[in-house]
C-alpha cells in the first residue's frame, strides 16, 4: 500500500479525531460553569444520596428512568462529589461518541463522505442548535442519542442482540426512547414483506432490549424499590405529568427542531428534507432499478429512526429545546447523506460543469451557516444567572460538610452550590406540592390534585428522624413559579419548622426571593407563639421609636419575613408583602409620620418577575371603632412617581391610644413576587 492510499485511509478517521477535539475546545470554556439547567441540578443532587448509599425513588426521587442519575453517581464517585467540571466534560465525551457512531453509519450506507458529514453536522448542531443553557448541560438525552446511534450501527452490522441492548440502554436513560425500538423492528417487518420474516432476529432484537431492563428490575426489586421505580418512572409520568398536556401541543411541538433548523441552517434542513423524501420514494416504488433495492433496509431504518425519535422528543408536549437532542442522530444523518450526495448528483446532470459549481456553491454555504453558529455559540454561552448562590453560599459557610438541609422549592441548585446533601429524598418539592412544571403555574390554579398521596407524610418523618441544619423556603420570590406555595399552604411544614427552627438573615435573603432557617442552636423546640409568626426576637428589633421607651409590636404575621437594618442612612422596616405589624399605642400618641416604598431591585427592568405593585395601609383600631388612615397602593414598574421613599403623616383620634397596624398587601392581583417592601423612619408623635 502506498503512503498516499494510506493516508486517504486514515484521512476520515483524523477528520473525525479533530471534529471531536472541536467539540472539547468549543465546549471547554464552559465546563467549569456552575449549572446550566435545573435537571443538571437533579442530577447532582440525586447522584450524591445514590453515593450516601442509597436507592433511586426509594431514597432519592425523580421521574425520568435510572440511567443517567447512576452515570452521574459513578463520575462523582470517580472525579469527586459535585464535579460540574467532570459532568460537563461527559456530556462533550457523549457527543463525540454519537459523531463516532454516526461517521461509522454514515461510512457503513454511503461511503467516509457521508459520515464525515453526519459527524460535521452533529458536532455544530449539538452545541450551536440549542439554547445555551440546554445545548450545554448534561442532559438525559445525549445519553439516548449516543446508545441510539451505536444500536442503529450495530443492528446494520448484524449484531441484532447488541443493538436492542443499546436501545434498552437508552430507554433507560429516558422512557420515550421506548419508540426508538420501532426503527430495527420496522426494518424486519419491511424485510416480512419481500419474504418470510426472519424470527431469529426479532427475537435476538427484543431479547437483548429486555436483558438490560431486567437487570435493572432485578436490581430494585433486590432493594426494595420496585414499586418506587414504577410509580415515579411510570405511574407519575402517566397520571400526573403527561395529562397537563394535550395531544394538539403534542402534535404542535413536533415542529420545533424545524424551526430552530429553518432559523440557523435552512441549507443544512432542505437537505435533510430532500433526502428523506427520496428515500421514501424509493422504499414505497413498486418497481424499483436494479441493486437499488439493497439500499431499501437503510432508508427504512433511517425514515422509521427519523419518525420515532421525532415522536419521543414531542411526546412531552412542552417544546422544551433539549428534548430534542433525541431527534438530532437520525436528522444529521438523513441530511448527510443529502449533502454527500449533491457533487454525484450535478455530474449526472447533462452540463456537469454547471450544476458541479452549483453543488459546490451550496456546499460552501452550508459550511458558512455551520462556521457562523459555531461563532454565535460561543457568544452566547453566557452563565445563567441564579439567585440561589448567595444563599448557598451562606448555608457551606454556617454549616459542616456532613450537615444536610431541605429546600421548600423546585430549586435542587442549592444542594449542588452549598455542597450539602438533601435530607429528604424529595431534592425538589414539586411532588409535594403539585406543581407540574411548567404548566399549572398560574397563581390561581389549585395544585393539590398533583400532590402525591403520602409524599407529604413522608417528608416530615424523614425531617424529624433527621432534622437539616438549614431550611430554605424559595416562595418569598419567583423563583421557578414557587411564589404560589408559602410554607402556610403546608402548615404541618410550618409548625415543624415554627417549631425547630430560627429565621436567618431574612434582610439579606428575602430581597432575594429566599426565606432561610436555621436549626435552633440547642435543638430545643420553641415555645409556640400564636399570635405571631414572626419570635419574639425579631418582634423585639421592629420597635417604632417615640419621645421614650420604643413601641414593641404585639404581633407581627410576615411569611416571607421581617426585620429592621440600617440602610441609605434610613431606619427600615423590611416587611416583605403581604405583612402585618401590629403595636400598641400609648395614650397621648397623636400621629405616626415616616416613608414607606418598594426596593428598587423589584422592578428593574433585569428583574425576571418584577413586582406588579403593593399596597400600604395605616389602620387604628379602639374597641368598635376601626379606621383606615392611610391606604396606598405603590406600582413603581409602570408608574415614576411610585418609586423611592414615600412620606406620609396620619393623626390618630385625640387620647384615644389603641392599637396601630401597619399592613402591606401584594396588590389587587394578589401577586407577591418581588413584593420587596418597607416602613422607613418611623416616628410615634405624642402631645407632650
Amino acid at each position: 500500500m502506498t503512503g498516499s492510499s494510506r493516508f486517504s485511509r486514515w484521512l476520515p478517521w483524523l477528520t473525525l479525531a479533530v471534529l471531536a477535539a472541536g467539540v472539547f475546545a468549543l465546549r471547554w470554556p464552559t465546563f467549569g460553569f456552575r449549572v446550566w439547567n435545573v435537571d443538571e441540578a437533579i442530577h447532582a443532587a440525586v447522584a450524591r444520596s445514590l453515593l450516601d448509599g442509597g436507592v433511586l425513588y426509594r431514597d432519592a426521587v425523580d421521574q425520568r428512568t435510572p440511567l443517567s442519575y447512576y452515570a452521574v453517581a459513578a463520575l462523582f464517585k470517580i472525579a469527586g462529589a459535585n464535579n460540574v467540571w467532570a459532568m460537563h466534560a461527559l456530556a462533550a465525551a457523549l457527543i463525540a461518541a454519537t459523531m463516532s457512531g454516526l461517521f461509522l453509519l454514515g461510512r457503513r450506507w454511503r461511503g467516509p463522505g457521508t459520515g464525515l458529514w453526519a459527524a460535521l453536522l452533529f458536532a455544530v448542531c449539538s452545541t450551536a442548535l440549542f439554547y445555551p443553557g440546554d445545548a450545554y448541560a448534561l442532559n438525559t438525552e445525549w445519553f439516548v442519542a449516543a446508545f441510539t446511534a451505536w444500536a442503529a450501527l450495530a443492528f446494520a452490522r448484524g449484531a441484532d442482540a447488541t443493538a436492542g441492548a443499546l436501545l434498552g440502554l437508552a430507554f433507560l436513560s429516558k422512557q420515550p426512547a421506548l419508540l426508538d425500538l420501532g426503527a430495527p423492528l420496522a426494518v424486519l417487518a419491511y424485510g416480512a414483506l419481500r419474504g418470510p420474516l426472519r424470527w431469529t432476529r426479532v427475537a435476538a432484537l427484543l431479547a437483548g432490549f429486555a436483558a438490560p431492563v431486567a437487570l435493572t428490575l432485578l436490581y430494585f426489586a433486590a432493594h426494595g424499590a420496585l414499586a418506587d421505580l414504577r410509580f415515579y418512572a411510570w405511574d407519575y409520568n402517566l397520571r400526573y405529568y403527561g395529562p397537563e398536556v394535550g395531544t394538539a401541543d403534542r402534535f404542535l411541538s413536533a415542529g420545533k427542531p424545524f424551526q430552530l433548523l429553518g432559523v440557523h441552517y435552512p441549507l443544512v434542513l432542505a437537505a435533510a428534507v430532500l433526502a428523506a423524501g427520496v428515500a421514501l420514494f424509493r422504499v414505497v416504488q413498486r418497481r424499483p432499478e436494479p441493486g437499488e433495492e439493497a439500499d431499501h433496509p437503510a432508508f427504512v431504518y433511517l425514515l422509521a429512526w427519523g419518525a420515532t425519535s421525532l415522536a419521543g422528543a414531542a411526546a412531552g408536549g412542552r417544546g422544551y429545546e433539549h428534548y430534542y437532542i433525541q431527534f438530532l442522530p437520525a436528522f444529521c444523518l438523513a441530511a448527510a447523506l443529502g449533502l454527500d450526495a449533491l457533487p454525484g448528483w450535478a455530474q449526472a446532470r447533462r452540463n456537469p460543469m454547471y450544476w458541479r459549481s452549483l453543488a459546490l456553491l451550496v456546499l460552501a454555504l452550508v459550511l458558512v451557516q455551520l462556521g457562523r453558529g459555531v461563532v454565535r455559540s460561543r457568544a452566547e454561552a453566557q452563565q445563567p444567572a441564579d439567585p440561589s448562590v448567595r444563599v448557598a453560599a451562606y448555608i457551606r459557610e454556617h454549616s459542616r460538610a456532613d450537615d444536610r438541609i431541605f429546600v421548600w422549592g423546585y430549586h435542587p441548585d442549592i444542594y449542588l452550590f452549598a455542597d450539602r446533601r438533601p435530607a429528604s429524598r424529595f431534592v425538589y418539592a414539586s411532588f409535594l406540592s403539585g406543581l407540574i412544571p411548567w404548566t399549572n403555574i398560574a397563581p390561581d390554579r389549585d395544585t393539590r390534585y398533583a400532590v402525591v398521596p403520602g409524599a407529604r407524610e413522608t417528608l416530615l418523618r424523614e425531617l424529624a428522624a433527621n432534622p437539616p441544619a438549614f431550611i430554605v423556603d424559595c416562595s418569598a420570590g419567583p423563583n421557578r413559579f414557587w411564589q404560589k406555595y408559602p410554607l402556610e399552604t403546608f402548615p404541618a411544614l410550618l409548625d415543624f419548622v415554627r417549631a425547630r427552627y430560627q429565621l436567618a438573615e431574612p434582610g439579606q435573603f428575602v430581597p432575594q426571593g429566599f426565606r432561610l432557617f436555621a436549626l435552633r442552636p440547642d435543638g430545643a423546640p420553641a415555645a409556640p407563639a400564636p399570635a405571631a409568626w414572626l419570635p419574639p426576637e425579631a418582634l423585639a428589633k421592629l420597635a417604632i421609636r417615640l419621645v421614650g421607651p420604643p413601641v414593641q409590636p404585639t404581633r407581627a404575621v410576615a411569611p416571607h419575613g421581617a426585620d429592621f437594618i440600617q440602610t441609605g442612612g434610613r431606619a427600615e422596616y423590611f416587611a416583605h408583602a403581604p405583612s402585618e405589624l401590629a403595636y400598641p399605642l400609648p395614650a397621648g400618641t397623636t400621629a405616626l409620620r415616616g416613608g414607606f416604598g418598594i426596593r428598587a431591585a423589584a422592578y428593574a427592568a433585569d428583574n425576571p418577575a418584577p413586582t406588579d405593585g403593593a399596597e400600604f395601609i395605616v389602620r387604628w383600631r379602639s374597641g368598635s371603632d376601626d379606621r383606615i388612615l392611610l391606604r396606598r397602593l405603590l406600582r413603581p414598574r409602570d408608574e415614576a412617581a411610585d418609586r423611592g421613599v414615600q412620606a406620609f403623616r396620619v393623626e390618630f383620634p385625640a387620647g384615644a391610644g389603641g392599637e396601630l397596624v401597619l399592613i402591606i398587601d401584594p396588590g389587587p392581583a394578589g401577586n407577591a413576587a418581588s413584593d420587596w417592601t418597607f416602613w422607613t423612619d418611623l416616628l410615634l408623635e405624642t402631645a407632650r
